[in-house]
Order: structure tokens, then C-alpha cells, then sequence
């Protein structure tokens, strides 16, 4: 594999430099059936399951029968409780349960490698040197243009910079969050991935 190199651009969206990445990060193959299967696995993990009906074993109510069984001409009911009534029970309605899915923890670092490979390939990674970035939306706004960026712009930063994110909340069409917190959905749901200097060292140190 051969080396990957990305500009690295300063506070002014000048290019202040180059970046080497490693080709076992970000110049890997494509995997998208793990990256489809880390997908559904993030989903899922993420539902409470906390739906819940009551059956009529546990509606309140249908002590005894309605009316009498003949007589009365109409279809004999033994307890209000039925799920034909109104207010009756539920007939295999949903319970408390778990979604959640395992997944190989090699198989989750393929999904997650194979995106930030995709993402160095196709031209949608910037690194940038945010450590003398004053943390305010508007510095974050006019660096954003100055790189002439479009769509959605996931941004990620080391822990010292974390002030960012809050800067970076208040973008509509930008999402920041920790180095180690990176996920198969953010990565899809960007168009232009950022990366600090002090995220990327993290990542190679980490994932190399």
C-alpha cells in the first residue's frame, strides 16, 4: 500500500503543508457489507425497546360477564377485557425487549477504517491545525467558507479541543465530536470529513 498524502491547511483555509497517512488506515479496500452490518448494528443498539401493551390478563376491569350469554340477542362476550371491546387488552401487541446486536470487534474496526479510507480516496478529508482556533461559531463559520465547504461537515477533534464543539453546535449543517468517539453513521451522514492534527496523531496512534 502505498502512502496517502492530504494538505493541512491553517486558520485561513491556506494550504500550510502536507500530511501523511497511513495506507492501514486510510488506504484500505472498501468493505461495505461490514459497513453495512455496523450500520444496522449502531441502529439498533440505539432503540430503547421500552414499547408496551397490556394484555387482558392485565387491563383493569371484566370481573364478571357483561350480560348473559342468551337471550339478549346479541354475540355472547365473556369479559370486557376481550380485545374485541373497546379498552380491552392487546393481542400480541409489543412487549419490553432488547435490540441489541453483536458484531466482531474486527469486523466493526473494518467498517469504521473502511470509511475514513473512502473518505481520504474520495477527496472529502481535511486536516487542519485547530489548535489556536478561538472556540466561537463565527471563526468556525468563516473557516468552513475559506474552505469552501459544502454540504454536511463532521469535525473531529482531540480532547483539548473540545471547546469546538460547542462552537460547532450551532451550525446546521455541521456536527463535531471527540477523536475516540468516531461511528459508521456520523462518517456516512458527512460529506466533507475534518480532522485536527491533534485527532489524526490520536487515530495513528490508536488504529495504526
Amino acid at each position: 500500500m502505498s502512502e496517502i498524502t492530504v494538505p493541512l491547511y491553517d486558520l485561513n483555509g491556506q494550504q500550510n503543508g502536507v500530511v501523511e497517512l497511513p495506507p492501514e488506515i486510510f488506504g484500505l479496500e472498501i468493505h461495505r457489507e461490514s459497513i453495512l452490518r455496523a450500520l444496522h448494528r449502531q441502529m439498533a443498539n440505539k432503540r430503547r425497546g421500552t414499547a408496551c401493551t397490556l394484555t387482558r390478563g392485565e387491563v383493569a376491569g371484566g370481573g364478571r360477564k357483561p350480560y348473559p350469554q342468551k337471550g339478549t340477542g346479541r354475540a355472547r362476550q365473556g369479559s370486557i377485557r376481550s380485545p374485541l371491546w373497546p379498552g380491552g387488552g392487546v393481542t400480541f401487541g409489543p412487549r419490553p425487549r432488547s435490540f441489541e446486536m453483536d458484531m466482531p470487534k474486527e469486523e466493526r474496526r473494518k467498517a469504521l477504517l473502511s470509511l475514513l479510507s473512502d473518505k481520504a480516496q474520495n477527496g472529502s478529508l481535511y486536516v487542519l491545525d485547530l489548535k489556536d482556533l478561538e472556540p466561537k461559531t463565527k471563526n468556525v463559520t468563516s473557516l468552513f467558507k475559506a474552505l469552501n465547504l459544502e454540504g454536511k461537515v463532521l469535525v473531529v477533534v482531540e480532547h483539548e479541543e473540545k471547546e469546538i464543539l460547542k462552537a460547532v453546535r450551532n451550525i446546521p449543517y455541521a456536527r463535531a465530536i471527540l477523536w475516540q468517539n468516531i461511528n459508521v453513521k456520523d462518517l456516512l451522514d458527512c460529506e466533507r470529513l475534518i480532522l485536527s492534527q491533534e485527532a489524526l496523531k490520536r487515530i495513528k496512534e490508536v488504529w495504526g
